[in-house]
């Protein structure tokens, strides 16, 4: 397997959903942790979750929870029953282009598929799960 390989392709697709993301002004970083909120917006959801789901480190989420407060786009407030924890919500704003967002997306994954097979596609995927459960 050629590293090298995924490791361009992320930085292309990066470099795609940031620029089409620019409209919103955030980054795709911030825009998956909007989408991992909005999936779950009927679960209390705590930094160490987006963390551990997302495969981010800790110093990287409350950066990116940091900017999106300042934006408007997500609150915190500390939970009743440990206030040590702060449960993550997103804000109306955030809520409103969460749909948007995720419609981007999607244009985008269809655009980067073209040509492939969904039985080449559940394979690829398939593939990539297993090399990132290997990376744990």
């Amino acid at each position: 397997m050629e590293l090298m390989s995924i490791k361009i392709l992320n930085t292309a697709i990066e470099n795609i959903l940031n620029r089409e993301l620019a409209e919103f002004e955030i980054t795709y970083t911030q825009a998956t942790v909007i989408g991992f909120l909005n999936q779950n917006r009927d679960h209390t959801v705590c930094q160490r979750d987006i963390e551990t789901r997302l495969g981010l480190t800790h110093p990287t989420v409350s950066s990116i929870l940091n900017r999106l407060e300042e934006k408007r786009m997500v609150r915190t407030e500390p939970l009743a029953e440990d206030r040590r924890y702060k449960k993550i919500e997103l804000t109306e704003a955030s809520r409103h282009i969460a749909d948007q967002i995720q419609e981007k997306i999607n244009r985008i994954s269809r655009e980067l598929l073209q040509g492939v097979t969904p039985e080449e596609e559940k394979e690829f995927i398939k593939t990539l799960n297993l090399i990132i459960h290997n990376t744990k």
